[in-house]
């Protein structure tokens, strides 16, 4: 078949477009005019008929060569086309079939009136119908066009924003003839929008700039080019004034300039001030600045944005990072210039910009997040993960801003729920933090309640149910039926008052679709609300956590006092659980009741759990009732409050309190708190302890095999060397895989453990490039790395890895895995001996070594560091000062490579910091840099990964404080960056005076000095205290960074 053309039926207008299309062809062909009405007429009715549930109907026309021509109509649709009334009439040959979920309806007419056209007349017809395909395509575009501009009439309602504008907006024709003034351009010039209109700006001219400076404007702005400037004007009443004005061309469809824009900002008062603010100011007038270059470009993307969706989605990424850029200027140096001495309408302006600028950065986030799922290009994850793990990380993002408010969180799981599952915890924990920063916005008073529960369950998922609980303003049922609707919110007022873009919500619903499940709310106006979404999750294989106490404490009575109910029930639930036996009472008096009645009985509390604040005796005041109580034994005493300040702590502790909880409370962490205080031990450790190892049966065979190492991190290349040389191997040290290649040509070894991150070649690169060298084809390699998702193994093995071991190091993995891969070298004379695993082994040096000098440091589990290096108690505290040397300085190498661009090395960093924080028994900083790697890997935006950066580095300082105070330095703190000699002290106390006096005035030279003399400070200062100033600094808080030089200054008898 010869096909000449392809037609869409959508609607009227294309049917209409298709019907003259038709009785064109026909009629070309020779049809009489009768048949060419009634083939027009049946296109109609089956367009009509195909199309009616905005469906398209598509037609494919043509000419059949084989035995008699026939014109030839292949009709595909979603509808049965046969069944059109009277089809049957019109043509010759009917025939239907399926085509996926379409109908194929083939349509054909016999006769050509005038024979087989000629190749000359068919190329005509295709070359109409093409001609008019391109028709129909456009009616499709505007379609298409008018849908973006719907969306586009949300945008435009934000021009209302110009006439409430803080600075002056005028809009001219080609001209210069006034069309429109802001209210803010009549209040500064005195001149009403009525008297301006029709006029031109020469209405300000003060006479201070002559004709060239007008001349330069208005060559720049009509050459299509933006002008910037400062003009000194008039207003009506003789006075004047200066303005900063940006004027930038607006052009039309065709490209013409038709009008000019100016954007003016009264910078009088500015003038007057010292030469130092002007300098800020006008850093902060280049942000500004480039901000209106990046709108600019904001409209053209927009332009491009309704010709295709593609486009807008693409436009969006691309300008992240541009709008980010003068973004932190705008945050920055506004913070700096609200610290000067301004006066009430200044500082007035200022904190709107810096508000305005951390509120631009929150929208940006959510367009592109939202820019992602409607391109399709966000996915969710399958990966096993800890539900406890993703309720402790929401609680760290928003427990401080509870706490600011006085609000109560609180989180309610369901009994029996397994804490491992498989899903994403990314995206769960979105849409947590999303749902509960809502409520911490929309609640004044009352509390905030985190529930989850099982809603259906399988062998291998449930739908899950997870909702955040307010006590806020609660909703209408009209402005529920706003929500979860993309740049929707309850109404305009609310947008007004709070802020945000109702962005969130709409997100939230998308990834809760992702994952299976839905979202919904309900709510009672003035009583507060209940925001919830679903999702499908697979279940984990790891088993469940059993909180089961030692035989001696089961059963211990445990008294808990809040005056939060839904506190006192979550808490009773979750110390049942644990066998104690709860009660709960609402306020300290009833509690010092309570006590001293069961005291009488003869049935004493073990524990009394008290809240901080409550009405009347508070925690603190509770407690000292009880200690005065005549009762014996007294009961062990601890607090547990959403509020974790240091005067509450010492507070606590002189009223007798044994430990601090800080809301909300994680299972694990209340279960370890309770056995601690009563003597006891956990389940799992005894576990462990009775368990028997299978581990390795027999190292001899292999003993003296040579092994090459491929490791960057000096802190793991020791630790993988110790243990396998007292094992008996040869090790060689490879730092990267390009240096392993060259080892292997040079030296036969009988295994290969391999890094997979590293600098210069990477493991799987390093691996890919070997198994290219027949020479090695059998040479095992195994991969050895803290990366342990099974996308990461199966990348290994894809690259010619035989097998894997995760990090951090267990001694008995490794050893068990070279049993399987290494040759046996050959008969070996066996001495008869009794066989001790390595766990047991290390039990043994750890009980003969003994562990009361090992370093006590919340965060450090030494028993477990132990077990990595098989008990080797000198080794492990060297470990502990290597990882001083090595990672102190992780959180800042990572923000640093974080905000040059270079997302590969924070990744390497993070991954580094996550194995070698294993190694040595630090399981949380693990958790938490994992988190961060993988955010990095994900692509993740700026702000989640800062949400994941910051708390990794506060439990970062707090460990590397730690061990500083609890271990003697190391040589090498002792020395410079360079090792050969000590930091210059009269040096040093120079640069913290320049320093500081830099720091007084809020200079920002204090920046380049501070990046100049680093050395210098960090060595006079400490790598602690020198981290945290850099900090400071790089948040433009100089405040904050003067106050910590001069502490650190007071301690090392430095005189600013």
């Amino acid at each position: 078949m010869i096909e000449l053309g392809h037609l869409s039926l959508l609607n009227s207008d294309m049917v209409i477009e298709a019907r003259k299309k038709v009785r064109l062809l026909v009629e070309n062909l020779g049809f009489p005019e009768i048949q060419a009405t009634r083939l027009e007429t049946v296109f109609s009715e089956i367009g009509r008929f195909g199309s009616r549930n905005g469906e398209t109907v598509e037609v494919m026309i043509g000419i059949m060569t084989e035995n008699t021509p026939a014109l030839a109509m292949d009709f595909l649709a979603k509808e049965d086309l046969s069944s059109v009334p009277g089809i049957h009439m019109f043509f010759d040959e009917i025939k239907t079939k399926k085509l996926e979920n379409r109908n194929v309806l083939l349509a054909t007419l016999r006769i050509l009136p005038k024979g087989l056209p000629s190749s000359g007349a068919m190329e005509q017809q295709k070359e109409i119908l093409a001609r008019q395909s391109r028709n129909e395509l456009m009616m499709m575009l505007k379609a298409k066009n008018d849908e973006l501009e719907a969306r586009a009439l949300e945008m435009s309602k934000l021009s209302g924003a110009v006439t409430y504008s803080p600075v002056s907006v005028v809009i001219t024709d080609q001209s210069g003839r006034i069309e429109y003034v802001n209210p803010k351009f009549a209040e500064i010039t005195g001149y009403s929008a009525a008297e301006a209109l029709g006029k031109t700006p020469r209405i300000l001219n003060s006479g201070t700039h002559g004709p060239e400076f007008y001349r330069e404007l208005w060559n720049t702005i009509l050459s299509g080019q933006q002008w910037h400037g400062e003009f000194c004007n008039l207003r009506k009443d003789g006075t004047v004034f200066w303005e900063s004005t940006n004027i930038s061309p607006i052009r039309n469809a065709s490209g013409e300039i038709t009008h000019f824009v100016a954007v003016k900002e009264d910078v009088t008062e500015t003038k007057k001030m010292s030469q130092e603010l002007s300098k800020q100011l006008h850093e902060l007038k280049e942000a500004r600045r480039a901000m209106l270059n990046i709108m600019k470009d904001l409209e053209i993307a927009k332009q491009q944005a309704e010709e295709a969706s593609e486009a807008k989605a693409s436009f969006l990424a691309n300008m992240s990072h541009e709008i980010r850029t003068p973004m932190n200027a705008i945050i920055g140096f506004s913070n700096l210039a609200i610290k000067t001495d301004l006066d009430r309408k200044q500082r007035d302006y200022l904190s709107k910009i810096q508000q305005s600028g951390k509120h631009l950065l929150g929208i940006i986030n959510d367009i592109l997040d939202f820019s992602k799922i409607e391109a399709g290009k966000l996915s969710v994850e399958q990966t096993e993960f800890e539900l406890g793990k993703v309720l402790e990380n929401v609680s760290n993002l928003i427990s401080e801003k509870t706490s600011a408010k006085g609000l109560e969180l609180v989180f309610s799981v369901e009994k029996g729920i397994s804490n491992h599952l498989v899903g994403d915890p990314l995206r769960l924990g979105q849409i947590l933090v999303n749902y509960a920063n809502n409520a911490v916005k929309f609640t004044e008073q009352g509390e905030i309640v985190v529930s989850v529960k099982v809603l259906e369950e399988t062998d291998q998922d449930g739908l899950f149910h997870f909702a955040v609980r307010d006590t806020g303003i609660g909703l209408t049922q009209e402005q529920i039926g706003k929500l979860f609707q993309s740049f929707q919110q309850a109404d305009m007022s609310t947008s007004r008052k709070y802020g945000g873009t109702g962005l969130g919500l709409a997100i939230s619903k998308k990834l809760a679709n992702l994952m299976g499940g839905d979202v919904g709310v309900e709510s009672e106006y003035g009583k507060g609300s209940s925001f919830w979404f679903t999702a499908r999750l697979g279940k984990g294989v790891a088993k469940a956590k059993k909180y089961l106490p030692e035989p001696d404490l089961r059963g211990r009575r445990i008294l808990v006092v809040d005056d939060n109910e839904m506190s006192r029930t979550v808490l009773s639930e979750m110390l049942e659980g644990m066998t104690f036996v709860v009660k709960d009472v609402s306020s300290g008096r009833t509690a010092l009741e309570e006590i001293s009645v069961s005291a009488e009985k003869g049935e004493p509390y073990d524990i009394v759990l008290l809240d901080w604040q409550m009405p009347g005796l508070d925690g603190i005041e509770t407690a000292r009732a009880i200690r005065k109580l005549p009762i014996t034994p007294q009961p062990h005493m601890i607090m547990v409050t959403a509020y974790g300040r240091e005067e509450i702590l010492k507070e606590a502790a002189q009223a007798g309190l044994e430990d601090v909880l800080i809301k909300p409370v994680s299972s694990s962490t209340m279960f370890d708190t309770l056995v601690q205080v009563l003597g006891g031990r956990r389940g799992e450790e005894r576990a462990e302890e009775q368990s028997v190892t299978t581990g390795i049966e027999n190292l001899v065979a292999i003993k003296g095999s040579s092994i090459l190492l491929v490791e960057d991190n000096e802190f793991n290349q020791q630790i993988a060397s110790e243990l396998l040389t007292d094992a008996g191997f040869k090790v060689d040290v490879a730092e990267n895989g390009q240096k392993c290649i060259e080892m292997l040509d040079k030296h036969g070894y009988d295994i290969v453990l391999m890094d997979m991150q590293m600098p210069v070649m990477d493991g799987v690169t390093a691996t890919r490039e070997i198994r290219k060298n027949e020479s090695f084809r059998d040479l095992p390699i195994i991969a050895m790395t803290a990366n342990v998702m099974e996308a990461d193994i199966d990348k290994c093995r894809e690259a010619g890895m035989w097998d894997h071991v995760g990090k951090p190091i267990d001694p008995d993995e490794l050893f068990n895995k070279l049993l399987k891969w290494v040759k046996p070298r050959g008969a070996v004379e066996v001495q008869e001996t009794v066989f001790v695993p390595l766990k047991e082994a290390a039990r043994e040096k750890t009980r003969v070594s003994g562990q009361d000098d090992l370093p006590d440091i919340p965060g450090l589990d030494t028993s477990l560091g132990l077990k990595r290096v098989v008990g080797k108690k000198d080794f492990y505290l060297t470990m502990l000062r290597k990882y001083i040397d090595n990672q102190s300085e992780a959180p800042a190498q990572i923000r640093q490579s974080l905000e040059a661009g270079d997302y590969a090395t924070a990744e390497r960093l993070a991954h580094t910091a996550k194995g070698v924080s294993g190694n040595i028994g630090a399981t949380r900083l693990q958790e938490l840099a994992a988190a961060v790697e993988k955010a990095i890997k994900d692509g993740e935006s700026p702000d989640v990964i800062e949400g994941l950066l910051g708390p990794f580095a506060d439990a970062h300082a707090l460990l590397v404080t730690g061990l500083q105070e609890a271990l003697p330095a190391s040589k090498s703190t002792e020395k410079t960056d360079g090792g050969t000699a000590s930091v210059d002290r009269e040096q040093g106390v120079a640069a913290c005076k320049s320093l500081a006096a830099l720091l007084i005035n809020d200079d920002s030279e204090a920046l380049d000095l501070f990046e100049e003399r680093k050395d210098l400070l960090r060595g006079i200062l400490g790598a602690n205290e020198f981290r945290f100033i850099e900090k400071a600094l790089k948040d433009y808080d100089f405040e904050k960074a003067l106050m910590l030089l001069r502490s650190q200054a007071e301690k090392s008898n430095i005189e600013l």
